[in-house]
């Protein structure tokens, strides 16, 4: 369940508490609001402080908050520090991610894009595009966070538009085949279909593959039978004959 900063810092706010409001990042940062009487008067995360340091830490939503009353560490007083302007982007922020939990497990999630879908869409823009590029049906949203150079919320958003635009699909994560065997498995069964049907063979794995949703290097045990009937149903009898036989060997 990704959070916002909201429901925890408004409270304070509005009931003119003093103390020190510390939000733990999950991906390596904290942020610390200092608070007097209400007001905001510095924010600092481990790299940042005053209305860059806000900025950063309002887009973050896989964090845990803990307040601390009466706390006054030492620090400067940063004038350009809103406390109404914070307040009003975490209000819009709050909103964003009821939609996200609701469409967006947690960040171990794997997204895959439809791409004839997403080209067609007139509901996304280009930054939109840029990050559906990026969803591979292999790679987490934690992963992407590092890839596409976006903060927390930026990449969730983007997310959970293509998938309200339905081009997006979460995909199940499979574990996949140690790579000596995987590559044993594909080289021995193109080698079986190029003396089954020629030049053509390489092809025809490549198209049933597809037709199974996975691609050489991420397969997992359990689509090796599905490969092989997605196989098996674009050959004749003596050639579907010669592949049962040979898969025998490979069939869970």
């Amino acid at each position: 369940m990704y959070q916002s900063i909201l429901p925890t810092l408004k409270p304070l706010v509005f009931e003119g508490k003093s103390g020190l409001l510390e939000v733990l990042y999950k991906y390596d940062d904290r942020a610390l609001f200092f608070i007097n009487e209400g007001i905001i008067e510095q924010i600092e995360t481990k790299r940042l402080e005053g209305e860059k340091a806000a900025t950063a830490c309002t887009r973050w939503a896989s964090i845990t908050l803990t307040f601390t009353e009466g706390e006054q560490s030492s620090y400067l007083p940063a004038p350009q520090v809103d406390t109404n302007a914070i307040l009003s982007y975490l209000e819009k922020v709050y909103k964003n991610l009821k939609v996200i939990n609701e469409n967006i497990p947690d960040n171990n999630a794997i997204y895959k894009i439809d791409l004839e879908k997403l080209n067609k869409s007139e509901r996304l823009n280009a930054e939109d595009l840029k990050i559906g590029l990026l969803l591979d049906g292999k790679t987490s949203i934690e992963q992407l966070l590092a890839k596409s150079e976006k903060s927390e919320l930026a990449l969730l958003t983007h997310i959970c538009k293509l998938i309200l635009a339905g081009v997006a699909r979460q995909t199940v994560r499979k574990k996949i085949m140690p790579k000596k065997e995987q590559d044993s498995f594909i080289q021995d069964l193109t080698t079986l279909l190029v003396s089954l049907v020629g030049p053509a063979g390489p092809i025809l794995l490549e198209d049933c593959f597809k037709s199974i949703d996975s691609e050489p290097g991420m397969l997992a045990r359990e689509e090796i039978s599905p490969l092989l009937m997605a196989i098996k149903n674009e050959l004749d009898d003596t050639d579907r004959a010669e592949l049962e036989t040979w898969s025998e060997t490979y069939t869970p």
